[in-house]
């Protein structure tokens, strides 16, 4: 007796995925050369690798990817430090200058606002007295 999944595999491989069997297949090189077609199975890889050998080649990527990661880190350490050195007037960083000029910015637009309200305040009085006499 035939276990029941099979069907559904026969199904499966001839109906929703009728591609399985060529996906499945050993690799071939087809070519043509002088007019005539050339298939060859694709030979594999000459070496093959241990466990430990491909650990040992991804462990080696790492180290190296990290040491890259570092020397990336240090040179963008050492670019924000030169900048910050570089941004500095009157021993005071370019921060605090900005900071400073914005604190001066916000204290003349409110010292405008209160003189256009007093105008304002001015005008609404003049005309009240105008309108009285």
């Amino acid at each position: 007796m035939a276990p029941p999944s099979s069907s559904k595999d026969k199904f499966f491989e001839k109906v929703i995925n009728p591609y399985l069997s060529e996906v499945m297949k050993h690799p071939q090189a087809i070519e043509m050369r002088e007019g005539v077609l050339h298939i060859r199975d694709v030979q594999g890889p000459k070496r093959t690798w241990s466990v430990e050998a491909k650990l040992e080649a991804s462990e080696q990527d790492i180290f190296k990817c990290q040491g890259m990661m570092e020397h990336g880190l240090s040179a963008n350490h050492s670019m924000i430090m030169e900048f910050i050195c570089d941004n500095m007037v009157n021993g005071q960083s370019m921060k605090a200058i900005v900071f400073t000029f914005n604190e001066q910015i916000n204290f003349l637009r409110s010292q405008v606002y209160d003189l256009q309200n007093q105008v304002f305040e001015y005008e609404a009085r003049f005309e009240v007295r105008s309108v009285i006499l």
